[in-house]
Parts: structure tokens; sequence; C-alpha cells
């Protein structure tokens, strides 16, 4: 809230801000803005300065890691127990799809498919014994072939599992055995992964995300329009932004990776995650810079500066929250009898008076008793 008030030149200034004096125009000239009549403060000039005590929230407390992820990924695991034979296969290899990937120890698998062979042939012998017998014993011999026609195909199968391969074309992520290692039925083996197309969940202002439809994100330092695949209820990993935005929802978005530029894991900005420390503040605090960023200006150890900030959601008509670069004891200007630009030096008018007596350029009055303002020191 607004500091108690100082009298200056002999005039109470009743509901209003703190009286300055302008120690540092930076060469600014004392006129008028043309559009709403307010003057550019110069050196020497007091100005009617009303400010609030920033209460600043922490990133971190928003923050939720975003990356690229492929849009399609697998684990391959080990088809029975063995050993690992043969796994040369380099990560980021490109690979087409059923190429193989490692081979399992295939002794066992051999010596298997052997066994279910002779019994076939046994059992196919046994059928051609029983072809004089009654119809009994024909029907046993027929499905005594049957059954090991089955396991000798189970067997066959069973071997050419031990050829791990990849289901899809796309790249070894990760290899997660090593030749000569023992693995169990199961166990992991490696990851293969898709990424001629990138995904990635984040939030989104609800009226500015449309299925099928652009959204602008960064990734790293590239700008980049992706497409919004669906629009879903806010992850519950996004609830912390719900207070300081309007509405918002999840977006999944789609990235077109055909060139190979990006690379699953990369790291994702969107304007909804504040990556700097978040206010609430007067709505009449905003401004404009002159490439058309919104700005608040703040004092700051007795020096006005411009903050550029992102605009977030609004509390009622006016107040909204804000993210910028704030620190600990900064105070947002939400009305000024003088324009002033970013580093502009203040100290409170009673504190000039009595610092420059009979200089003509503070004021003539002696500070009031008990105002409870003490200088503060000039600095950046």
């Amino acid at each position: 809230m607004s500091r108690q008030h100082i009298a200056i030149v002999g005039a109470c200034l009743a509901s209003c801000g703190w009286a300055f004096f302008v120690t540092n125009a930076r060469g600014q000239e004392t006129k008028s803005d043309s559009k709403g009549g307010t003057p550019v403060a110069a050196a020497g000039d007091q100005v009617i300065v009303k400010r609030d005590a920033m209460q600043i929230e922490p990133p971190h407390k928003y923050k939720v890691p975003l990356a690229l992820e492929p849009i399609r990924s697998v684990i391959l695991t080990a088809p029975f127990d063995g050993i690992v034979r043969q796994a040369d296969v380099k990560p980021n290899a490109k690979l087409q799809s059923q190429t193989e990937v490692l081979r399992l120890d295939t002794q066992v698998a051999k010596l298997n498919v052997q066994r279910t062979e002779s019994l076939l042939k046994i059992a196919t012998a046994e059928q051609k014994q029983a072809a004089d017998k009654d119809e009994l014993q024909k029907t046993v011999a027929q499905a005594r072939v049957e059954v090991a026609k089955a396991e000798a195909d189970l067997a066959k199968h069973a071997l050419e599992q031990a050829s791990v391969r990849t289901p899809f074309a796309g790249e070894l992520q990760r290899m997660l055995v090593t030749e000569g290692q023992f693995v169990r039925a199961g166990d992991p083996l490696a990851i293969i992964v898709d990424s001629s197309k990138l995904r990635v969940e984040v939030p989104a202002e609800r009226a500015q995300v449309v299925q099928g439809k652009t959204l602008s994100i960064k990734i790293e330092s590239a700008e980049v329009e992706a497409k919004v695949e669906s629009v879903l209820p806010l992850d519950a990993r996004f609830g912390g932004i719900r207070e300081v935005f309007d509405s918002v929802a999840s977006a999944v978005l789609n990235v077109d990776n055909a060139d190979g530029r990006f690379k699953p894991g990369q790291t994702v900005y969107v304007p909804l995650i504040p990556r700097q420390p978040v206010s609430e503040i007067r709505t009449s605090a905003i401004g404009n810079l002159p490439d058309g960023q919104r700005k608040v200006q703040v004092v700051r150890h007795g020096i006005v500066r411009d903050i550029p900030v992102v605009v977030m959601g609004s509390v009622g008509v006016n107040r909204v929250f804000v993210s910028g670069a704030f620190a600990d004891g900064d105070e947002v200007i939400y009305e000024s009898s003088h324009l002033l630009s970013d580093a502009f030096q203040l100290r409170p008018v009673a504190i000039a008076a009595t610092a420059n007596p009979g200089t003509g350029t503070g004021a003539t009055n002696p500070p009031p008793e008990n105002t409870g303002s003490k200088p503060k020191s000039p600095g950046f």
C-alpha cells in the first residue's frame, strides 16, 4: 500500500504519495507529454510518486521442466532368460524396421528345436503305424502329431526371438545391456525411438489454443510453430499456475522433425511458465516500452527502474499478475505527477530541503516531525 504522505512547500498532499526531488535526470529536459500533458521530470523537479510495496513470489513455485519427447518410443525386452551375445549397434544409429538390434545366446533354443523336431518325427511314424488300427488309435496318433508339430513351431519361434529387432524405423536411443550380460525374461535391453515428429505437453491459455492450429513455443533458443494435437484439462503438474492465469488448459503439441533439427530431451519454454519472479500489482502500474513490450516502474534504493514484464492473469478489474526481474524491497510506482525515465534518482523532498537549505532548489519548509523518512543511499 502507499506510504504516509509528506508536506512539501507548505502544501499538504493528502491522499497522495511521497514527494521527491529528481536529483539526476540523465539529460532529460523539462517538457510536457504531448498525449497526456504529463511533464517529464528533470533534475531539481519536485514529483509526487504513489507506490506500493511488492510481494514477490519466486518463479520456482510455478516452474515445471518441459522437454521434447519422440512421437513413438519402445523398450525392447528379453524374450527369455539368456546371455547377450551380440550388442554392437551404437546409440543414435538409424535403423530400418525389423533391423536386428542385439542377439541373445541361441544354443539352448537350437537344442530345443532339435528335440521338438525329433518328437515330431516319432509322432508322425506312430501315426503311420496306426493307419491300420481302429479309429480311436488313429485319432490319438493324429493328436500326438499335432502336439509335436506345435512344440516344434514354438521352439523355432523362440529361436527367432533370440534376434531382438526394432518394430519400426527409428533410431537407437540407448543400449541398456552389454555383451556377455545375463538377462532374465522381461528385462529391458534397448530403447528405440521415432523422432521424425516430437511431442510436448504444455500449459496454455484455453482461449488461445485450438486443435489443428499452431502455437508458438521456444525450443532452447529457437522459436517454433508447433501444431496443436489435442487440448486437455490442465495436467496436475501445472497446478501452480492456476492462480496467476484466468483459464488454462494442457495442449499436446507436435513438432515436425523430418530434417532431424531437434532432438528428444531438448528444453521447451512457454510464456505461461514464468522464468522470473511474479507479483500482483495494480493495472495502473503497467506501461509500454518503446519496442511495445509491457513494463512497470519500481523504486529500488531511490532509483527508478523500468522492468520489462509479462502480463499474466487478472485479479478482478484493477489488479493483475506480472512476471519480471523484481528484487526484494522493490516498490512499484502506480501513479506519478511526472514521467520518470529509467535510472532517475529520487530523494524525499523533506530530506532534500534539510541537505540544501536556502538554495532555492528544494522545499523551504522544515521537514515535519516523525515522518519516519530516512535517507536512502542511491545506487543501482
